[in-house]
């Protein structure tokens, strides 16, 4: 899939929206958003060749902010601009990956414990789905619907057991909706957990499909 061209793939929009970002600028292969409270600043782009770091690095958006500043990279690592990036002050903060999966493919039921609820309710920018247990949440998931995909958000869970249940119930549910909404691929966008920078441990169906490293200064 053609994650690395010059152009961001539809899908980094959504990964804005759906974290409650406002979109500022989305041209030249650079997607600009800010956090909702204004705290920080972030660019999502490829990789960028060495002669073009000066220039991102001195984008007025982003020297201009008075917060916190993020860049964040689509694709396999590059050594060079990392060691670049370290050495004019920027921190490696996070390492994720883009998961990919058809919407047929991965598990749309999921069973609840007797004493849980699922709840829905559609938002601006994206659906919630939460789950309660004894009246109180325990877990929160997001889904954006777009042009032939569905974006989910990593299920958020503060219940300290059923903890994978809550978490396959969520994601069995945003599952069901893209599908009923006819949307056949689905999106989202995980914590790494290898030292390769992908994800091995993902429920059936999903697949690797691109890496995000993220760096921030203050």
């Amino acid at each position: 899939m053609p994650f690395e061209s010059s152009n961001l793939p539809p899908w980094v929009h959504s990964f804005a929206l759906i974290r409650d970002r406002t979109v500022v600028r989305d041209e030249d292969g650079r997607l600009h958003s800010i956090a909702e409270d204004g705290s920080d600043y972030e660019i999502i782009s490829t990789w960028p060749l060495p002669e073009e770091l000066p220039t991102l690095l001195g984008d007025p958006g982003l020297s201009g902010h008075q917060g916190q500043t993020r860049l964040t990279f689509l694709g396999s690592p590059d050594g060079v601009a990392s060691r670049e990036l370290a050495a004019r002050g920027w921190s490696l903060s996070d390492r994720r990956v883009l998961l990919v999966a058809l919407a047929n493919d991965v598990e749309q039921v999921a069973a609840l414990p007797e004493t849980a609820s699922l709840f829905e309710a559609p938002m601006n920018d994206y659906d919630v789905v939460e789950i309660a247990d004894f009246d109180a949440p325990v877990g929160r998931g997001r889904i954006r619907f777009a042009d032939g995909f569905a974006l989910l958000c990593d299920p958020s869970i503060t219940a300290t057991s059923n903890v994978e249940q809550f978490r396959a119930a969520i994601l069995a549910n945003l599952a069901a909706t893209a599908a009923r909404q006819g949307l056949p691929v689905l999106f989202m966008v995980t914590t790494a957990d290898t030292a390769a920078g992908t994800r091995a441990e993902r429920g059936a169906g999903w697949s690797n499909a691109t890496q995000l490293t993220t760096f921030t200064r203050s």
